[in-house]
Parts: C-alpha cells; sequence; structure tokens
C-alpha cells in the first residue's frame, strides 16, 4: 500500500483560495445571469438586433420578409377599419 504524501499548510491554503476564487467567479456570473436589469438589457439588444436584421431583409425584397411586414400592415389595417365601424 501507497502512503498518501501529507499536504503542507501552504499547500492547503493555495488550495482553499484557488476553490474561493473559483467560487466567487461563479456566484458572480450567476448573479449577472439572474439579475433583471441584465435580463432586460439582454432582451432588449436580442429584440434590436432581430429586428435591425428583419428590415435589411424587407429593404432588399426577400420574399418572406415582404410577406410579414404585408400580413402585419394588413392586420393593422382591419384593426383600424375595425374600429372605425364600431364608431360610425
Amino acid at each position: 500500500m501507497s502512503e498518501e504524501r501529507k499536504r503542507t499548510a501552504e499547500e492547503i491554503e493555495a488550495d482553499l483560495a484557488r476553490t474561493r476564487r473559483a467560487l466567487t467567479s461563479t456566484v458572480n456570473e450567476l448573479s449577472d445571469k439572474l439579475d433583471p436589469r441584465s435580463q432586460v438589457e439582454a432582451a432588449r439588444t436580442a429584440a434590436q438586433a432581430k429586428a435591425r436584421t428583419f428590415a435589411d431583409d424587407v429593404s432588399s425584397g426577400q420574399p418572406k420578409a415582404l410577406a410579414i411586414a404585408g400580413g402585419a400592415v394588413a392586420f393593422v389595417g382591419l384593426l383600424v377599419v375595425a374600429a372605425a365601424r364600431r364608431r360610425g
């Protein structure tokens, strides 16, 4: 049987310091991910990127993007007509 080498106090302290740094890093990452402001900012950034991509697709004449934009315009038009009929 081989005898396990005893670690020095300095080695144990170094291990504890490494573990502490790793745990601190993990806690900080989790805090950032769970922070509502960070989540809102990430969602806003993603929505802006998708809107820019969609606008670029519409302006370049992509058929799918044009169909979606046309459908949205038609839907809004129907809402306007329905509201006008209710008032009149």
